[in-house]
């Protein structure tokens, strides 16, 4: 899709007559308006940061009501002297040709009024706020910049039309594609999440050179793109303003300045103030926010994350939560430390980077410094570690929240979908198959029956016959670490006593059957 970012217009009254004159694509937008947070300093404008992320991604500042009063507030509506606007209709349109002024009793409509097929403007530009979790203001203030709606006494059905100028190349005409106020400001809304989420390959993090207008004569410069909000406006719109469009407010610089982020930059300081807003909350708000239940780990693991804008948090024991969840915000990295040894290994699928060599206990996988997000991992225990325990993990991932937990070196996240994970769980338990317990049982009729271990049946199917008595004790390794400890349920006589490692738990020659068996495994 083509990246224009034009029609900066000035509306000149003369002779009480509104004439609409659209000026050179990269003209100075020269409306000016009252109620303004504050003149914006230039002087701090930076063009490797316009704009924070969370600003970009505050897509609760403003309610529907509040955009509404808003508009109110900005819009110019109810103006009689229009005679020379050309085609006047009764009704609200989008489309072209021919151009059309919406007049009703005497008096153009502007966009804080209008009604477009049910929806009024306000309502639009908040539910694609919602839907898409982009600052309502971010999208106020594109209208403005594109096409001046917010201030235009007079709009017209070609304002409408290319609303957010979005689907308009500056080198060709605007895509019919994507014509229509709510399809205009809904495309915008989902680019700007869009880039927010996976960045952009023209733009990145980092030095990119940019010029300072559609004419590449006339230069540009290396600009350090810092975040994925400000690469989003380049996306929008690829320039940067240069000295002369700086140093002229609103106004016209030279032939090779450009205005689109200027103004962008302008008219959200003047209107909202506090552009680069950081609104992130502290990290012991973030962590509090975060907690969940505890799931219990049979070995002693620890582990932390590397998170967008807060760096590493700290280290959390097995089963709990190392990251954040409802703040959007991307894992960068991960270490992983078995305090038993170093029979663990674990990997990264990064952004732009794909699977990352496996590393182990402690060392990091993933990146930092270059706001790459974590899309899958994948842990597994080695050697001894590997026999006795299976490794789960599971990862809330951006768009899905919490997946199920997989093990033992399975995929945790997704894949060529470019979504972030954001926080992970890890635990480790013994294994439930291979654990190396012996067992036998006592059935009706037979006695007992032969031993039988890891997971293979003991006694019958098909023929009717109760359990009466179990046995069952461990092996090897596990029987000089741990003790198995088992009860059962005996029909007349409920729970009985708990025996232990090969004891005899239930009753013979009594003919009473087993209604229910739990077992414990115990560390010595």
């Amino acid at each position: 899709m083509a990246n224009r970012r034009r029609s900066n217009r000035i509306w000149f009254v003369m002779l009480g007559v509104f004439v609409a004159v659209f000026l050179f694509t990269f003209l100075a937008q020269k409306f000016k308006n009252d109620n303004e947070v504050g003149a914006a300093n230039m002087a701090a404008f930076d063009p490797g940061y316009i704009i924070s992320d969370y600003q970009m991604s505050n897509y609760n500042s403003m309610n529907e009501a509040q955009i509404q009063s808003f508009l109110s507030s900005k819009g110019r509506c109810g103006n009689t002297n229009f005679s020379g606007v050309g085609t006047r209709v009764g009704y609200f349109s989008d489309s072209t040709p021919p151009t059309t002024w919406h007049v009703v009793n005497g008096h153009t409509v502007c966009l804080a009024e209008e009604n477009m097929n049910g929806e009024s403007a306000a309502h639009i530009i908040w539910q694609a706020a919602q839907d898409y979790r982009i600052n309502p203001q971010v999208l106020i203030v594109l209208l403005q910049k594109e096409t001046g709606l917010i201030t235009d006494p007079i709009p017209n059905s070609w304002d409408y039309q290319r609303a957010t100028g979005y689907g308009c190349p500056d080198t060709a005409a605007c895509s019919s594609k994507y014509y229509g106020f709510k399809n205009q400001v809904r495309n915008a809304a989902w680019l700007f999440r869009y880039t927010l989420d996976n960045g952009y390959s023209r733009y990145p993090i980092g030095n990119v050179y940019v010029q300072w207008n559609p004419n590449a004569g006339c230069g540009g410069s290396i600009v350090n793109i810092k975040n994925n909000a400000t690469a989003a406006l380049y996306r929008y719109t690829p320039y940067q303003p240069n000295a002369a469009a700086l140093a002229s407010s609103y106004g016209y610089g030279d032939g090779c300045s450009a205005y689109g982020n200027r103004n962008f930059y302008s008219y959200f300081e003047d209107w909202f103030g506090n552009i680069k807003w950081d609104g992130w909350p502290s990290v012991s708000v973030v962590l509090s926010n975060n907690r969940i239940a505890k799931e219990e780990s049979d070995a002693n693991i620890e582990y932390q994350a590397h998170i967008e804008h807060y760096g590493w948090l700290g280290w959390v024991g097995g089963g709990e939560m190392a990251g954040t969840s409802g703040y959007s915000a991307r894992m960068e990295a991960v270490k992983i430390n078995l305090k038993e040894g170093d029979e663990i290994e674990y990997r990264s699928h990064v952004q732009d980077i794909g699977w990352m060599d496996y590393v182990q206990n402690n060392e990091l996988s993933g990146t930092t410094g270059q706001s790459k997000q974590i899309e899958a991992i994948q842990i597994r225990l080695k050697d001894d570690m590997a026999k006795r325990f299976d490794v789960y993990y599971r990862v809330h991932v951006q768009g899905i929240g919490w997946m199920d937990w997989v093990k033992n070196d399975e995929i945790a996240g997704t894949t060529g979908q470019s979504r972030r994970i954001e926080s992970v769980q890890i635990k480790i338990t013994l294994k439930q198959m291979g654990l190396g317990p012996e067992y036998s049982v006592h059935v009706q009729d037979y006695g007992w029956m032969g031993q039988v271990k890891d997971g293979e049946l003991a006694g019958t199917t098909g023929q009717s016959k109760r359990v009466e008595a179990v046995k069952i004790k461990l092996e090897d390794e596990l029987a000089e670490k741990y003790d198995i400890y088992y009860r059962v349920h005996i029909q007349d006589y409920g729970w009985m006593n708990w025996a232990s490692n090969g004891d005899l738990a239930g009753t013979t020659g009594q003919s009473k059957r087993i209604e229910a068996l739990r077992i414990e495994l115990v560390e010595k």
